[in-house]
Order: C-alpha cells, then sequence, then structure tokens
C-alpha cells in the first residue's frame, strides 16, 4: 500500500500563509554568533598564551536582540597623562587647567571646591602630611642583609597605626590562632610584607577621611594595595619604586576627593565635576605628590605615565607599563567579583610588546583581593601583647 504521508506534508507546507514561516536569520543574529566565535578565539589565545583563564561555552546560541548591549566603561581608559615628570612644569600646567575649570564652573559649590584644589597645589610645598618618617625608618633598616628583629618591632612599635595593621595581617584566616606578641606577629608575616605595609601608612592618613567621597577614597587605597603587589610580582621586585609607584598611581584622587569633602554644613560640589577632574588630572597630581614626599623620579614617572606609558621617557616607559598592566588587572578582577566584564582580559591580549601571562596575571589580582577579605577588622582582635 502506497504511503501518501509525505504529499500531505507538501501540500500543508505549501498553504501555510507566508507570514507565519521561519523568517531567515536576522542581522542581529549573524552579529552575536560573530561575537562568539571573536569570544572563542579570545579564550584560545589565553590558552595559547600560558592563560589561567577559564574558556567560555564552545557552542553559545545566538540571542535575538534588537540593539546592541550598551558596553561596560573601562575604568582605565579615559586618565589624562602629564606632558612632562618635571614638577616645575607640572604644576603651572595643572594650575592653568584649573583656572579654566572655575572660569566654566556655573554652581558655586563646584567653584568653591576647584578653588580649594588650586590653594592646595599651588604652592612647591603641598598642604598634605609629610610621608611617615616610620615608613622610612623601616625602609632603610629592611634593606639590609640581615635586619635585627628587634630594631625592626622597636620602630613598629612607634607607630599605633602600623602596630594595628601588622597585627590584623598576623591574624589573617591563613593562620591557625592568633599571634601571642607583636614579635610573633612580625616574625610571621616576614619583612617583606611588613615593608610593604610600612609604605601604605601614607595612604591611610585622618586628611584624606572625606565627608562624602570616602566610600570612593577607600576604593582608590585597596585598588592601590592589589595593583602594587602585581605589579612587584610583575617585575619580580618585592620592594622598591615599582611597589610604591603601583601602590600612589591614584593618589591624586584623594587629594581631590579631600578638596571636594566641604567643611560641615558644607554644600558638596557635583559628583560627575569631581569624578572628571579626578580622571584627567589624578596623574598629574601624583607627580606632585611624588616628588612632595621624596619618593624619586622613578616612582613619579611611574604614577604620571600609567595610562599611556609610550609617552613617557624611555627611563621611566618599563615602570610605567608595568603599572598600566597592573592597573588593568586589578580593575577586571574587581569587577569581575560584582558579575562585570570590563573587557580586561581582551585589553591586555591586545597589548603589543608585552610578554606576560595574561590569564595568571589576572588571577593574581584575583588571588591579592581574596587575601584582603581574609584579613580580619582590627577592632575585633584581642589586645596586642607587647612585651
Amino acid at each position: 500500500m502506497v504511503s501518501f504521508g509525505w504529499l500531505i506534508r507538501w501540500l500543508r507546507t505549501e498553504l501555510t500563509p507566508r507570514q507565519s514561516r521561519p523568517r531567515a536569520p536576522r542581522l542581529e543574529v549573524l552579529q552575536s554568533a560573530k561575537a562568539n566565535q571573536l569570544r572563542g578565539v579570545a579564550a584560545r589565545a589565553t590558552t595559547q598564551r600560558g592563560g589561567g583563564a577559564v574558556p567560555l561555552a564552545a557552542h553559545q546560541p545566538p540571542i535575538l536582540v534588537d540593539d546592541p548591549p550598551t558596553p561596560v566603561p573601562r575604568p582605565w581608559e579615559g586618565g589624562g597623562t602629564p606632558d612632562s615628570a618635571d614638577p616645575s612644569e607640572v604644576r603651572p600646567a595643572l594650575m592653568a587647567a584649573l583656572f579654566d575649570e572655575v572660569d566654566k564652573a556655573k554652581d558655586a559649590a563646584d567653584q568653591d571646591f576647584l578653588r580649594r584644589l588650586i590653594r592646595l597645589l599651588g604652592t612647591d610645598k603641598l598642604d598634605i602630611p609629610p610621608f611617615p618618617d616610620v615608613a622610612w625608618q623601616l625602609d632603610t633598616l629592611l634593606r639590609l642583609s640581615d635586619p635585627p628583629l628587634v630594631k625592626v618591632v622597636k620602630i613598629v612599635r612607634r607607630e599605633a597605626a602600623l602596630v594595628r595593621r601588622v597585627w590584623t595581617q598576623a591574624c589573617s584566616a591563613y593562620y591557625a590562632r592568633p599571634p601571642n606578641s607583636l614579635d610573633h606577629a612580625v616574625a610571621r608575616i616576614g619583612f617583606d610584607a611588613l615593608w610593604r605595609i610600612g609604605m601604605s601608612t601614607c595612604l591611610y592618613s585622618t586628611v584624606f577621611r572625606v565627608r562624602g567621597f570616602q566610600e570612593k577614597a577607600d576604593e582608590v587605597r585597596q585598588h592601590g594595595i592589589v595593583a602594587a603587589e602585581v605589579a612587584a610580582w610583575l617585575s619580580r621586585e618585592k620592594l622598591g619604586p615599582v611597589y610604591l609607584a603601583g601602590l600612589l598611581h591614584d593618589v591624586g584622587k584623594l587629594l581631590i576627593y579631600r578638596a571636594a569633602s566641604a567643611p560641615k554644613q558644607g554644600v558638596l560640589p557635583s559628583e560627575l565635576l569631581v569624578d572628571r577632574i579626578a580622571a584627567e588630572h589624578h596623574g598629574a597630581i601624583g607627580v606632585l605628590v611624588a616628588f612632595d614626599w621624596k619618593l624619586g623620579a622613578a616612582v613619579a614617572g611611574g604614577i604620571g605615565y600609567h595610562h599611556d606609558p609610550d609617552k613617557a621617557p624611555p627611563v621611566f616607559q618599563p615602570t610605567a607599563r608595568n603599572i598600566q598592566i597592573a592597573n588593568i588587572a586589578a580593575h577586571t578582577a574587581a569587577l569581575s567579583r560584582q558579575g562585570t566584564d570590563c573587557g580586561g582580559l581582551l585589553a591586555l591580549l591586545e597589548m603589543e610588546g608585552i610578554q606576560i601571562d595574561v590569564g595568571r596575571t589576572i588571577g593574581k589580582a584575583h588571588e591579592i583581593l581574596e587575601s584582603l577579605d581574609y584579613l580580619p577588622e582590627a577592632a575585633t582582635q584581642e589586645p596586642l601583647k607587647l612585651v
């Protein structure tokens, strides 16, 4: 008996109204498929370079969209770079730019903020605390081939904030039990970690407690610590200017937030204006801070040119390049913890002339952020036994 099922199916297809038939793939589908293909290429490129990134799904179905998704802003883009790393040239150019901003500002609170910033930066001696003496003393002592523990602990005891941070790190969840003395705490964390803690005390001055911008200031501090650790790891220099440049590459923002923090009952300036000034001028301000704190030209160059190392004099380019990479990796790790992909992996893969393991670099930033999570609050710890 002959089956006519094929004939019935053909007739149903031909008699179906055309508007209800499946449509050809839209342009958006093709674009989505192409994007998936490019992501797969990037993942394979990471594997070929030895990266540790988790590969993306190999066969993601294309998604119908009417409009392309809004790209996530890249925090490391848009930062200004000074024309020089010489403070005698940086300051006049910076003052001219800020006076122009005052002329353009219409709001009284914005004008007051800009004038406070001009007063803060307008003299050869910045209106900021000096670099901590205890940090300099630790730097001198810890650069010896065999620093005596007794003298190191004696210096640490002079600064209450340093004692608290050393004790807090020594009480990390990485250790089974807290230390029983400050000597034990210092010996536990090691001299290299102590040096880095000592250098970072400059970021914890009370002048950087800023009303209305404290969350941003805290982010700058944490981001600086992560970038410094990544930069030191990349350069294989645990101590020295690379770490300091990474630690302070955004220190200019702290001075801007300080100027934006109006006195009590004062009106705060526009957050958009503060963010724009911070993005455009934090590098130049960082150069002034580095020289004011007598940290050296290498640190100033790394800070000033970390957004565009190619503009730096050749002597500063290696440090600036390390800070640029560490900056991107630190931002990428921090945003990925919030479920946001800012494109840092691809940005590092596309950089020319660098010989790094991109996946491991971003993984290092994740590792440092996780270690900061494990640090307990100093206020919850047992009293110190300073004996």
